[in-house]
């Protein structure tokens, strides 16, 4: 009896939380509503309903008479004394409503999903409609709508296969690359947007290291040297740059090769462990002291860097690739070094792409990503001291040692 009445309590738990929802939103209002809690709480079980009859025509007459319903009460309302200017995100919540109660029946998990989203949507009407009218301006509009276009119009446009004899470069593959670039990029900038940049040089190292953690190492590097206090937040955030472009790590090889996912995991995650340890501990010795030092938002999508920095890692995967069909293993743990000295993520992408046509060994793929790791360790050691000058080598290599020392043993014992 339960299974058989579970749609419909779940369809009247739907429509009575958004009717109670509107009902409260429209408290102040000067115009009454006819669409209330029990009006949103019958309309869910009337969607049900209509699941549970299963034929077409039933449904069809019983939606176009929840929708005369909704009709019916706007029409009422907007054509009241105080009806002028009455919105229809309430009949269209109504709607919804309907459209969910008949979903509870054959997808209940997805029912729910879809309306805790509804209601989140509906109580944050006024953030939602401030955030839009002052919250973004009209570069971050447009950067939206490159990032759009790059993502979802571009990139299925372009063949998913090997152009050249030697299997080396596949368009949709190079893209992807750009698309990734672009869009952790993007994710960056709108974590800085919405935390703000109290959270300083750290949440600028972090959302810098998604997409390269050498570019933003050189930058906290010339950051620590505006000022005495900032040695401690520079170094925290090289860091977790280090940190975020490690996990990247993983989840590059997942997108490529899940297989490579598990033996990867203990190199890459000791590295990461070890540096969120020490990034715990530095936060609280100097977290009182962090500050925001001038940190600005840039344009949110610098197309001309991000092309460069995929042209880079197309190229180390070009390379690698032919490195491999020349030279076997020794090539590839060559070219490995080679590009891991300004991006892990080339390296990681190269082989993971390797391993998953069969090419390489899944154990000599994450051998040449242990390298690039290695590699690129060295060169932001070298950048810190060049750059950042003595004070912050001197806080920044113990965990990026020990970082290198964790990935080795890793690789070793496991």
């Amino acid at each position: 009896m339960f299974e058989a009445a579970r749609p419909y309590l779940l369809a009247l738990a739907i429509g009575l939380l958004i009717g109670i929802e509107r009902e409260r939103a429209q408290a102040d209002s000067p115009t009454h509503d006819p669409l209330g809690s029990r009006t949103f709480t019958l309309l869910a079980m009337l969607g049900a309903v209509a699941a549970h009859i299963e034929q077409v025509a039933v449904a069809a007459v019983l939606a176009a008479f929840a929708a005369a319903v909704i009709l019916a009460g706007y029409f009422r309302t907007r054509l009241g004394p105080e009806g002028s200017g009455v919105g229809v995100t309430t009949e269209v919540a109504a709607m919804a409503t309907f459209t969910l109660g008949y979903l509870a029946r054959a997808q209940a998990a997805l029912a729910v999903m879809l309306a805790v989203i509804t209601i989140v949507v509906l109580a944050l009407k006024p953030r939602i409609h401030e955030f839009a009218k002052v919250g973004v301006s009209e570069k971050e509009v447009s950067a939206s709508l490159t990032f759009l276009v790059t993502a979802f119009v571009i990139l299925p446009l372009l063949p998913d296969l090997y152009v050249d004899p030697w299997s080396l470069i596949n368009p949709a593959r190079l893209w992807l690359i750009f698309v990734l670039i672009v869009g952790t990029s993007f994710g960056g900038y709108i974590a800085v947007r919405l935390l703000g940049p109290k959270k300083g040089l750290a949440l600028a190292g972090f959302s810098g290291g998604l997409v390269s953690s050498t570019a933003a190492t050189l930058a906290l590097a010339h950051k620590s040297r505006e000022g005495e206090g900032l040695t401690g937040p520079a170094a925290t955030g090289v860091v977790l740059a280090t940190v975020a472009s490690s996990a990247a790590q993983i989840v590059v090889a997942a997108v490529v090769y899940p297989e490579m996912v598990a033996p990867l995991t203990p190199v890459v995650g000791a590295p990461v462990a070890l540096g969120l340890l020490g990034t715990a501990a530095a936060i609280v010795v100097i977290g009182p002291r962090v500050r925001a030092a001038g940190i600005t938002l840039e344009n949110p999508l610098v197309l001309r860097s991000s092309l460069m920095l995929a042209t880079v890692l197309g190229v180390v995967l070009v390379t690698t690739s032919a490195s491999q069909h020349v030279f076997g293993t020794r090539g590839v743990l060559v070219t490995a070094a080679l590009g891991g000295a300004t991006n892990v993520h080339a390296v990681t992408l190269a082989v993971a792409t390797l391993a998953s046509s069969g090419t390489l060994e899944v154990r000599e793929a994450v051998l040449a990503v242990l390298v690039g790791f290695v590699a690129n360790m060295i060169v932001k050691l070298i950048l810190v001291a060049w750059v950042g000058g003595r004070p912050l080598l001197l806080v920044v290599a113990p965990p990026l040692l020990g970082m290198i020392a964790a990935g080795v043993l890793a690789y070793l014992f496991t």
